[in-house]
């Protein structure tokens, strides 16, 4: 005989955004779902708009297996675990270990979630032209570009959110370059691996048992080299059909050559003159507003999705049709230099713009932005609405203009 499933669902952290939509989703089905965070702050959006009886949220240190453990043990009667984000994929992985509940397979998160090892058994495997290399204490500029060539990127092995990443395209820039990553407190270990020209992309997917189905393609576009923070997102991408099936053919091999058998991925690629490149392979759906565009943009609410997957029951999505309404994008509102971040003005002038753009914040009033080099110095995130991808980025990027971010000492008052 079967054991009912539990009817509470574990969210260790989540992404910024989509909270909302996974509690109205587990509302449907008689679920409640139980937030674990270190920090109530990162859901400023989120928990200001969602109130429901079927959202508990718990102040935890979501670093700490013990406690995450012993949190969840008190909640009892528990379906599962969700967690969507880079930074707790491995603490999700001991806490489903010690609890006995099913996921994805760890020694697959494990592999994608240290770049390093991910970039050598890509090469080793066909799927990339070239390899990486560790950055050791003794290498110099020239030894390591004798190594691994140049342009380079040096990163850390366990980076997220765009953080910890340098691009050198000479022997005096990675001179520079080496002494400054190595001063950083990384979660991994420096690697380095060449610089691939060409846009960055990322393709959605979603797999069960083994078999994988394309959800769409965004394009992003990025802030000027060396830095590469993430401006904005449009999805999805109308490729031409026969790039489409490439692309779906190509993820299909590398996802499967890696072991990625369960859930949504979210692949950054390069499209280089020679082929799609990985860049990296997250074991989660996109972050900032992706998972609400793929949800308008097709009509379903997305986040039911990991309801399935907790309840382990073939996800609906992977038979549902994939015809896109409309085009969706994003666009992130950095603040202008680090300090005391005091607001966002301007949203007035959203009224009658086109595609219906929303600011959500990010960051609340007076919180301290203490870097604007990467994802972190994000204050809010703009979504815009268009007929295609191409016209729904356009109209985030012209109304994110018009919102002025506000810091203490700016002379605005």
């Amino acid at each position: 005989m079967n054991t009912p499933p539990g009817r509470n669902v574990i969210a260790l952290e989540w992404l910024q955004f989509g909270l909302g939509r996974l509690v109205a989703a587990a509302a449907e089905q008689g679920l409640t779902v139980h937030l674990l965070t270190c920090d109530r702050s990162e859901y400023l959006h989120e928990l200001s708009t969602v109130d429901s009886p079927h959202l508990v949220v718990h102040d935890v240190n979501t670093h700490d297996v013990a406690e995450v453990v012993g949190t969840i043990r008190r909640i009892g009667d528990v379906a599962g675990l969700v967690n969507t984000t880079d930074s707790w994929s491995l603490v999700a992985l001991a806490v489903r270990e010690q609890l006995g509940l099913a996921g994805q397979d760890p020694a697959c998160v494990r592999l994608v979630r240290d770049k390093a090892r991910l970039r050598r058994f890509l090469y080793e495997h066909g799927l990339s032209r070239v390899d990486g290399a560790p950055v050791t204490a003794d290498d110099d500029a020239t030894a390591l570009a004798a190594r691994v060539g140049l342009p380079l990127v040096v990163k850390d092995s366990a980076g997220t959110g765009s953080e910890h990443v340098w691009l050198a395209r000479t022997l005096d820039e990675l001179t520079a370059v080496l002494p400054e990553s190595r001063r950083r407190n990384l979660r991994g270990q420096l690697t380095a691996e060449p610089y691939f020209l060409g846009p960055l992309y990322s393709i959605e997917t979603l797999s069960w048992e083994g078999r994988t189905r394309v959800l769409g393609v965004s394009s992003r576009v990025l802030s000027p080299p060396p830095m590469f923070r993430e401006e904005a997102l449009g999805f999805p991408v109308a490729l031409p059909p026969a790039m489409a099936k490439d692309a779906e053919q190509w993820i299909e091999q590398v996802l499967k050559a890696v072991g990625y058998t369960e859930g949504f991925a979210h692949t950054e690629f390069i499209m280089t003159d020679h082929g799609f490149e990985v860049v990296e392979i997250n074991p989660r759906l996109g972050g900032a507003l992706l998972g609400e565009e793929i949800s308008q943009t097709l009509g379903i609410n997305l986040y039911a999705t990991f309801l399935d997957l907790v309840l382990r029951r073939r996800p609906a999505l992977l038979d549902a049709p994939l015809t896109p309404a409309h085009g969706a994008a994003h666009a992130r509102l950095y603040a202008p230099r680090s300090g005391v971040f005091l607001g966002c003005e301007g949203q007035e002038t959203l009224t009658g713009h086109p595609g219906a753009p929303v600011l959500h914040p990010a960051l609340p009033a007076g919180a301290t932005v203490r870097s604007v080099a990467h994802q972190d110095g994000c204050v809010a995130v703009l979504f815009a609405t268009g007929a295609t991808s191409e016209l729904a980025l356009q109209n985030a990027l012209s109304a994110a203009g018009e919102v002025h971010v506000r810091m203490e000492g700016d002379g605005r008052g």
